[in-house]
C-alpha cells in the first residue's frame, strides 16, 4: 500500500506557481515523475504524490528539480495570467480515474506523433545528406574531367609543334613499299616457321610428362600428428596475477578475512554442497537471530538471497536483524522488497504482510518520519486487528506526534 504525501506547500503569483514536496533522503534517488497540463504524479516507492490542477499550465516552460534539503521543487508556468482560488480540484474517484485515463491516452498519442516526426526528419536528413554527397562527387568529377581535357589538349598541341619542327629541319621521308618478290620470300619463311610449331609442342608435352613422373616418384615426409594441449591455472581469490613479492600479504589478508567471517558465525565457503540451499540459510539465520548473533544472521540471510532472491521471508527476517543492530534504512528497504514479493495479497500471507509493515513503520519512526510511521502502523493494525501491541504503538506514536507536530 503506497503512502500518499499530502503535507506539501505552494505559493503563486499571476504567472507562476511554486510547489515544494518533501522527499525522504533514502528515496530521493528513485523519483519517477509524470506530468501533463492538468495532472502531476510523483512516485518514490513506497511514497506517492498526486495532484489534479485547478487550471491548465504550460509544461513546456515548467521545470522540476530536487534541492539539497530533500525537497521536490516544481515550478509551474500558468497558461493564463490570473490568481487561482485553489491549487487542486475537488473530484470524486470516478472523475480522477477518467482524468488519468485521458491524460495517459493524450501522452501516448503525443509520444507516437513525436516518434513519427522524428523518423520523418531522420529520413529527410539522410536523403539530404546523400544528395549533398552526390552533388559534391559530381562537382569533383567535372573538375577532374576539365583538368584532364586541358592536359590532353596541351600535350597534343606540344606534339603537333614537335612534329612541325622536325619536318622543317629534316624534311619528309618517303618509305617504298616492298616488291612482289620480297613478299613471296616472306611468305615462305612464315610457312616454314608454322611447320616447326607442332614439333615444339610435342617436345614441350614430353618434358611436362617427364616432370610429372619425377614428382610422383618423390617420397614426401609424413605429416605432423595433431594433439590438444590443456592448460589449467591455479584458482585465485584475487583478480591480479600472482607475484612472489605480494604472496605473504595475500596469505595474511585471506587468513584475517576468514577469521573475521568465522567470528560472525557464518562462512559460506565452509558449507557442504547439500547446505547450499536458501531454506537452509534461512533456518541457520533464524538460529543466529534467536541466539543474539545478529551479524551472523544477516550473513546467513544475505547468502540465501544470493542463492535465490524470490523468498520474501529472507528479506523480512534480515530486516528484523538490521532493526536489532540499528540499521533502520536497510530495515525499511528490506521490508519494502519483502512486501513486493508477497504478491498476490491473500489470507495466507496476511500476518506476514502485517508484521512487515509494522516493522517498516518502526524503522521510519526511528528515522524521524513519525507522520508516515503512524499511517504505516494503522495499515498494519488493519491486517492484524487482534494484536494489542500494535494498538499501543499507535497510541504512543500519536501522543509523540501531538507533542512534536513539526516532525515529518
Amino acid at each position: 500500500m503506497p503512502i500518499v504525501i499530502k503535507d506539501y506547500t505552494w505559493n503563486q503569483n499571476s504567472s507562476n506557481i511554486q510547489l515544494r514536496v518533501p522527499i525522504p533522503s533514502v528515496y530521493k534517488e528513485k523519483v519517477d515523475l509524470f506530468s501533463s497540463d492538468c495532472y502531476i504524479k510523483a512516485n518514490f516507492n513506497p511514497f506517492f504524490f498526486e495532484l489534479f490542477l485547478m487550471h491548465d499550465v504550460d509544461m513546456t516552460k515548467s521545470k522540476c528539480t530536487i534541492v539539497h534539503d530533500n525537497c521536490l521543487l516544481i515550478d509551474l508556468v500558468k497558461k493564463e495570467d490570473r490568481i487561482w482560488s485553489d491549487l487542486e480540484k475537488i473530484l470524486s474517484k470516478e472523475d480522477k480515474k477518467e482524468i488519468r485515463q485521458k491524460v495517459l491516452e493524450k501522452c501516448q498519442e503525443k509520444a507516437k506523433n513525436e516518434a513519427e516526426n522524428k523518423a520523418i526528419m531522420k529520413s529527410n536528413l539522410a536523403r539530404f545528406t546523400v544528395q549533398q554527397a552526390m552533388d559534391i562527387d559530381n562537382k569533383q568529377h567535372i573538375i577532374m574531367d576539365s583538368r584532364r581535357d586541358e592536359e590532353c589538349k596541351k600535350a597534343m598541341g606540344e606534339l603537333e609543334m614537335w612534329k612541325n619542327n622536325t619536318n622543317k629541319s629534316s624534311g619528309v621521308k618517303i618509305t617504298e613499299l616492298p616488291s612482289s618478290e620480297d613478299e613471296h620470300s616472306q611468305n615462305k619463311v612464315c610457312i616454314a616457321s608454322a611447320k616447326q610449331i607442332p614439333m615444339q609442342l610435342k617436345v614441350r608435352s614430353e618434358y611436362i610428362e617427364k616432370k610429372k613422373e619425377e614428382t610422383a616418384k618423390r617420397v614426401l615426409p609424413k605429416l605432423r600428428e595433431m594433439a590438444q594441449v590443456e592448460i589449467t591455472h591455479t584458482p585465485r581469490s584475487f583478480p591480479t596475477p600472482s607475484r612472489e613479492s605480494t604472496a605473504r600479504e595475500e596469505d595474511i589478508w585471506l587468513k584475517n578475512i576468514t577469521l573475521a567471517r568465522r567470528a560472525t558465525g557464518f562462512v559460506s565457503e565452509d558449507l557442504r554442497p547439500e547446505e547450499q540451499d536458501p531454506q537452509w540459510c534461512k533456518e541457520k539465520g533464524d538460529d543466529f537471530f534467536r541466539s543474539g548473533n545478529f551479524l551472523g544472521a544477516i550473513s546467513a540471510y544475505t547468502h540465501g538471497i544470493t542463492l535465490s532472491d524470490k523468498l520474501p521471508s529472507l528479506f523480512a527476517n534480515r530486516a528484523a536483524a538490521h532493526f536489532s543492530l540499528g540499521n533502520f534504512n536497510k530495515c525499511a528497504n528490506d521490508c519494502s522488497t519483502a512486501l513486493d514479493l508477497m504478491k498476490p495479497a491473500c489470507e495466507r500471507n496476511r500476518r506476514s504482510r502485517g508484521k512487515c509493515i509494522a516493522r517498516r513503520a518502526a524503522a521510519l519512526a526511528r528515522l524521524g518520519y513519525l507522520n508516515k510511521a503512524i499511517d504505516e502502523m494503522r495499515a498494519a493494525a488493519k491486517l492484524l486487528p487482534d494484536d494489542e501491541n500494535l494498538k499501543k504503538d499507535i497510541y504512543d506514536m500519536e501522543r509523540a506526534w501531538e507533542q512534536d507536530p513539526d516532525s515529518e
